[in-house]
């Protein structure tokens, strides 16, 4: 089974995926982890694109976790499974500031995360809080469009809540 995770920073798309790794066995591909040790150039845009074509042909199942909606095409049409975990922006926002703040004081970065990427209470952080709360109005009808050009609507398992994540595992157990 090819599974794709997806919604906003913060979602828990990482967590959630790597608890689906160890029920299913299936590898896991972080996109944060790929992206984030790159220099960001058009050279990386190939790279990553590349990346992600190697791991899926790579593995019978596979669990990719992230948007990226510039590469979504390459994932959407073989996913048999799209999980995509909606949560309010200010849960979202909170959340991605207190693993901000444990990675700092921990000294280092999340595991899904690219070792080199060094996060910066800066600038670039505020315009990636301005991201998140902005994500449902600007994201999702982009994902919601390419959902539905590639005809997996029938695939979506939104999840919204504690619960729902525990549905979705006890479907593989």
């Amino acid at each position: 089974m090819k599974i794709l995770l997806i919604g906003s920073s913060g979602a828990g798309k990482s967590t959630f995926s790597k608890k689906l790794s160890v029920l299913t066995g299936f590898p896991v591909l972080h996109l944060d982890k790929i992206w984030h040790k790159t220099d960001y150039s058009e050279d990386a845009r190939l790279y990553f694109r590349e990346a992600q074509v190697n791991f899926m042909s790579k593995n019978e199942d596979w669990i990719i976790d992230g948007n990226y909606s510039g590469t979504m095409e390459v994932r959407l049409p073989e996913a048999d499974l799209i999980i995509w975990l909606k949560i309010s922006r200010c849960k979202a926002i909170f959340r991605v500031i207190k693993r901000s703040l444990k990675s700092r004081i921990q000294g280092h970065n999340r595991s899904d995360m690219a070792t080199n990427f060094k996060e910066k209470f800066d600038r670039e952080y505020f315009e990636f809080m301005s991201f998140i709360w902005n994500f449902p109005k600007r994201n999702t009808p982009k994902i919601q469009h390419l959902i539905e050009k590639y005809d997996k609507m029938d695939h979506v398992l939104i999840v919204k809540n504690q619960k729902d994540k525990e549905k979705i595992m006890s479907m593989f157990s």
